[in-house]
């Protein structure tokens, strides 16, 4: 996984005092609070509150228009055609806006495009086919809002237009009767996270008049299309969440009941992560690997039988996806190595061998691994290939895609994911003109973040710390898990655990010994050794046994003990605008490596029979004031360069060659590269 910067979260100590006796909270939820800027007295009752007050639904743009045009539609018996998408959000919203139109007496249908075949949003050819049905209203959800052309059409088959949506406008709104959308230009409404599920919500709340009863049918649906939409669990969010979640726990709708099922998490108290990684992934595999029309199915239906088999069907899509996803994510890798994508600001990957269906998931791997924007095209045939985009914390990915516009067909999105759809012929122009437009913002691409809550002694973790956690459930986008920092603690003891998958670390810090897992890492995975002084970042969990309930603690980082982040962030954006050829002299002077720091890393990584670790970690491990990191990094690059170390990508190992080799270091291209960079005066001769 890519290196990431602990920002630990700054809080006024005396504010947090005064609000243990203003609001009657404990400390840790008092300093939580204050950590997250929460902190107006009406403010800290709403996000505690369990019972806050919802957003008048007719806020929002269009919304006396949508709901005029719906009812009169009902009223007269009209056809009307739900058209929404593939994910997560796009099948709840439908399945949700379908079952109320139909318990409200209407005659209503659904359509959700094919991923691979159709693609995204609203086109001429669905809107031929609701014609054909004789609809002459159709309501889009979680799309609509770029769909200009095809509102147009629908208007000369005589169909009116709802739109309702969540994403970003674009240049224009569609001529259509409504565009219910937050997010529109124009928007005055006080709120603007909610995901296409919430603004159907919405819809729904103002079209029966009752937001309280709407929620009590239907917040298990708004809650797993929320969370898969990875939009902000705050606000109005927070509040759906909350009871949603209850609900999924003892939720009687037949789909839910049979997709816990075969997710495995049937007996037990259900949370936002179970939605996010049990629940969703599952809904959004039957749009990405089959039909997320079977999806939709498997949440309106009232056929206990249907149900379970439906459920079994969506789990095998699941597990194919699994396997697409994990062959894709080799050949990306393989892709980035291979032609030193892995230089670029922005990694734009285009090939035959990519599937549409799971881009999404791949290209956020990637931003976590390698730290940067990702964007996956998938080449399915054809003239127009169509992409997926995910980006990091500081680097808006909607408005990268608008500056490079011109060299796209369409796309469309968020601040951290987007999609886009660009010629063939046109993938190597639009590869540049992302990269140089994020040359233009960042000289150093911004690093990805891990925020730490506050640093905790850990004699003071217990099962009331856990109690305190639980006030700021749900968790998710906006409101994530609180993570603690605990700052020179001894390692005492590392063991393996389930056959070395993973590790126990015991620790001491101030006298207090704790564990601590550390999961996905095996023993000889990490640097550490028994007396190492080392910082971690952790979470706090509850485990339950033979119904005894402890405190789990799981390490999310861990580094050497004063570590700056800083000099690894500064390092590798030298080292990348070397390899880029994009070095100023300041950066040539601090990059400047010579034989005897060849030599070191060479001599350490031959002595540890190799390196398994991550370069930063290698880093941290050499000599103190031996070089700087940049200078670490070019180093590795000429060994690597003359075949004096060896890269097994796979494996996440450097090694030595079979046989030893002597080589001289004038024979890299870097290192005459950087010679030549180098003023006069400087250059240094290798041998």
């Amino acid at each position: 996984m890519a290196f990431k910067k602990w920002v630990l979260s700054d809080y006024d100590k005396q504010l947090a005092k005064e609000l243990i006796d203003s609001h009657g909270v404990d400390a840790l939820t008092a300093v939580l609070l204050t950590s997250r800027g929460i902190t107006a007295d009406e403010e800290i009752e709403r996000f505690l509150s369990r019972d806050t007050e919802l957003i008048d639904p007719f806020t929002l743009p269009d919304m006396d228009l949508a709901v005029e045009r719906i009812g009169a539609a009902i009223d007269n018996g009209e056809r009307i055609g739900i058209f929404g998408d593939f994910d997560a959000d796009g099948v709840t919203s439908t399945a949700m806006l379908y079952l109320y139109l139909q318990s409200v007496g209407a005659d209503v249908s659904y359509d959700i495009p094919d991923r691979i075949h159709d693609g995204y949003g609203l086109s001429k050819k669905a809107v031929d086919a609701f014609k054909q049905k004789g609809v002459s209203l159709i309501i889009t959800v979680d799309n609509g809002i770029s769909a200009i052309e095809e509102v147009e059409y629908a208007k000369t088959l005589g169909i009116d237009v709802v739109v309702t949506d969540h994403h970003i406008q674009g240049t224009g709104l569609p001529d259509a009767v409504a565009v219910v959308n937050p997010h529109r230009n124009d928007s005055t409404c006080e709120y603007e996270d909610w995901a296409g599920v919430g603004v159907a919500f919405k819809l729904i709340s103002a079209l029966d008049g009752s937001e309280d009863e709407v929620l009590a049918q239907y917040a298990d649906l708004i809650t797993i299309g929320t969370v898969a939409d990875i939009v902000p669990v705050l606000g109005e969010n927070r509040t759906i969440l909350k009871q949603g979640v209850a609900m999924l726990t003892e939720s009687r709708r037949l789909g839910i009941v049979a997709l816990k099922g075969v997710a495995g998490i049937t007996d037990k108290q259900l949370t936002s992560t179970d939605v996010a990684f049990a629940l969703a992934p599952r809904i959004n595999a039957a749009g990405r690997i089959g039909s997320a029309m079977q999806a939709v199915k498997l949440l309106i239906t009232d056929d206990a039988d249907e149900a379970i088999a439906l459920a079994e069907e969506i789990n095998s899509y699941n597990s194919e996806r699994v396997r697409i996803e994990n062959d894709m994510l080799e050949i990306a890798i393989a892709e980035i190595e291979t032609e030193n994508y892995r230089f670029d600001r922005v990694l734009v990957l285009e090939s035959p061998g990519f599937n549409s269906g799971v881009a999404g998931i791949v290209a956020s791997r990637l931003c976590e691994r390698y730290g940067k924007p990702a964007i996956i095209i998938a080449d399915n045939g054809g003239d127009v290939l169509k992409g997926s985009c995910r980006s990091i914390n500081g680097f808006n990915i909607f408005e990268a895609l608008s500056a490079c516009c011109d060299s796209l067909v369409q796309f469309g999105g968020h601040t951290l994911a987007a999609g886009l759809s660009v010629k063939k012929d046109k993938v190597e122009q639009f590869r540049q003109l992302i990269n140089e437009y994020a040359a233009r913002m960042f000289r150093y691409m911004p690093a990805p973040e891990t925020r730490v809550d506050f640093k905790i002694n850990p004699a003071s973790i217990s099962l009331d710390t856990l109690e305190s956690i639980e006030n700021f459930q749900p968790f998710g986008m906006g409101n994530p898990k609180p993570v603690f920092g605990i700052f020179k603690a001894r390692i005492l003891n590392i063991s393996p655990v389930s056959g070395n998958k993973h590790v126990k670390l015991t620790l001491s810090k101030n006298g207090a010994s704790f564990t601590a897992m550390f999961f996905g890492h095996s023993t000889q995975s990490i640097p550490f050794d028994r007396n190492d002084l080392v910082d971690i970042i952790l979470t706090i969990e509850k485990n339950e046994y033979y119904g005894k309930k402890m405190v789990s603690l799981f390490i999310k980082d861990m580094k050497f003990s004063g570590f700056r982040d800083d000099t690894i962030i500064g390092g590798k954006g030298v080292f990348e605008n070397f390899m880029r050829k994009e070095s100023n002299e300041k950066e040539i002077r601090y990059l400047s490596t010579d034989r005897e720091k060849i030599a070191v890393i060479y001599r350490f990584i031959r002595d540890n029979n190799g390196w398994a670790h991550t370069s930063e970690e290698l880093f941290m491990a050499l000599k103190p004031g031996a070089m700087n990191y940049s200078q670490m990094l070019l180093s590795l690059e000429i060994m690597l360069e003359l075949g004096v170390l060896i890269k097994d990508t796979d494996r996440g190992r450097i090694d030595l060659p079979m046989e030893p080799m002597k080589v001289n270091i004038p024979d890299s291209g870097l290192y005459q590269r950087l010679l030549q960079a180098q003023p006069v005066t400087e250059q240094k001769e290798g041998d």
